[in-house]
């Protein structure tokens, strides 16, 4: 091709046409610029598709760790909340406000404290950020995943520090937990090993039993265990799962505008 530019040129010259050469010389420039420009267009265009396409799996990915983490916020929620529900059922028998059969109040205090701890994914997410591909996302998408991510941070510190106030509490709560049953076993889901017995001196009869849940000194102690379920309750439900819904939603209709 340049060859037959090139003879086109030169008979030109030779024909002493100098005119027309600098016209074809002119318009063989402009044809050259706009070869150019194309190739970069195409170039640019190949680029962004190839940020799309990662801008889309990597939202696709985002909506999969969400949507499995929306299912364990959910199930943790209502779990939580039966065991919440019959807490407040002991409290409301140590306030002398209901009276409830032994056997009752036996099987809400040892289902009142909830013994699973809260674990979700965020590898997808932080993959993102170390990696830079964060950035491909909309402004609005990471101010939203950036928000869920804080709201889990300080839910995990909260709990982390109620639960270092719980074991480094003197053995007064935790004879009281012990006597009322109220350390929860492990699921059987997850359990490899036995169910660890009452020791002999805690356990109570029917007397003994709500002559404790009815002593002033417990109320308290239970009503501060419960306060921070019912807070943790409510910091999940209205906080890390709205949050993560509202995530899913957004990437929904993001990728649907793409």
């Amino acid at each position: 091709m340049l060859k037959f530019f090139g003879n086109i040129r030169k008979s030109l010259l030779n024909e002493g046409k100098t005119g027309k050469y600098l016209k074809y010389a002119i318009g063989e420039i402009v044809l050259v610029v706009i070869g150019i420009l194309i190739a970069l267009q195409i170039n640019n265009w190949n680029e962004n598709r190839k940020l799309e396409n990662s801008k889309e799996t990597l939202m696709f990915a985002l909506k999969k760790e969400l949507l499995i983490n929306q299912e364990t916020l959910e199930r943790y929620t209502l779990e939580l909340y039966d065991s919440n529900s019959k807490f407040n059922k002991v409290l409301n028998v140590s306030a002398g406000k209901i009276t409830l059969p032994t056997d009752s109040l036996k099987q809400y205090l040892s289902e009142a404290m909830y013994g699973i701890t809260l674990s979700f994914l965020n590898t997808v997410q932080e993959e993102a950020v170390s990696t830079g591909k964060f950035e491909l996302l909309s402004d609005t998408l990471k101010q939203k995943l950036s928000l869920l991510k804080d709201y889990t941070k300080s839910r995990t510190s909260i709990y982390e520090e109620r639960s270092k106030n719980y074991y480094n509490s003197d053995l007064k709560l935790e004879k009281l937990k012990i006597k009322l049953g109220m350390n929860p076993d492990v699921p059987e889901r997850i359990s490899s090993h036995p169910p660890i017995p009452i020791h002999p001196k805690f356990l109570l009869n029917e007397s003994e039993l709500l002559e404790i849940i009815k002593d002033p000194e417990a109320y308290i102690a239970l009503g501060n265990i419960y306060k921070n379920y019912m807070n943790d309750e409510i910091w999940i439900k209205f906080g890390l799962l709205r949050l993560t819904k509202e995530s899913i939603a957004l990437i929904d209709k993001e990728l649907g505008e793409l």
